[in-house]
Parts: C-alpha cells; sequence; structure tokens
C-alpha cells in the first residue's frame, strides 16, 4: 500500500530481472478495480503485454493457471486474471519479497524512514501508563 516502499521493490525487482511480476499484479489490480467499459480492453491488453507467446513482459505462470485464464478470457471479466495473479503473487511473496527484505536498498529505505510521533490521544488524559508494570501470577 505503501508508494515510495512499492517503488523501492520495483526497483529491486528490475534489478533481478523480475520486474514484471510486480507489473502484472498491478495490471490484475487496475482490472479488478478499474472501469467496466475498459475490461475487454484491460484483459486484451495483460494477454498482449504479459501472457501471450512472445510478450514483451512475459510473466512465468503454470500450465494449470495459464489454462484456467485461457478459457476466462474468452469471456473477459474483471475477475478473470484471478488465478494467474495469485500464482505470481505467491512467487514474490516466497522468493522475491524475502530477498527484498534481506537487500541493501531496503534497509536504505528503513533508514530514511520518517516514524511519526504517536497521534493517539487518550481520552482520560490523568491516567498515565505504570511506568513498571508488577510481575504477573
Amino acid at each position: 500500500a505503501d508508494p515510495l516502499g512499492r517503488a523501492q521493490l520495483l526497483d529491486f525487482l528490475k534489478k533481478e530481472f523480475s520486474a514484471e511480476n510486480l507489473s502484472f499484479w498491478e495490471a490484475c489490480e487496475a482490472l479488478r478495480y478499474g472501469e467496466q467499459s475498459r475490461v475487454a480492453d484491460a484483459v486484451s491488453d495483460i494477454y498482449q503485454q504479459f501472457l501471450a507467446p512472445g510478450a514483451t513482459r512475459w510473466v512465468n505462470i503454470d500450465s494449470k493457471t495459464m489454462e484456467r485464464t485461457l478459457e476466462g478470457i474468452k469471456t473477459p471479466h474483471r475477475y478473470v486474471m484471478d488465478d494467474a495473479q495469485m500464482h505470481i503473487y505467491m512467487l514474490m511473496k516466497k522468493d522475491s519479497y524475502p530477498r527484498f527484505l534481506k537487500s541493501e536498498l531496503y534497509r536504505n529505505l528503513l533508514a530514511e524512514a520518517v516514524i511519526p510521533p504517536e497521534t493517539k490521544k487518550r481520552v482520560f488524559p490523568f491516567m498515565r501508563k505504570q511506568r513498571h508494570s508488577s510481575p504477573s501470577p
């Protein structure tokens, strides 16, 4: 959800030659939440860019997922890419994202992060947190 974090992840994925995975996921999100009138065109664009043989930004999905997706494309709807999107999401979750979290790029992002002060106000300002808690029984 963080635009800066997503941009840093995209930079990391470009260095790893797998930026198409995040781009595919984002295109599927745009399809899911985009205008209904654009669904057929968006499905076609996603297919041509990421799934078609010889696609410029081809993503690697298994044959069963590809088969279900190709069947769904025949009658395009906003959820037709869900299986393929989940497959790519799981690839990133298990492989790319953990490597990103260990990367120098991520450590630098954390080092530059600004942590906002606590903004939650107490309902009763006279009630204070205990400085030392007593051991529980």
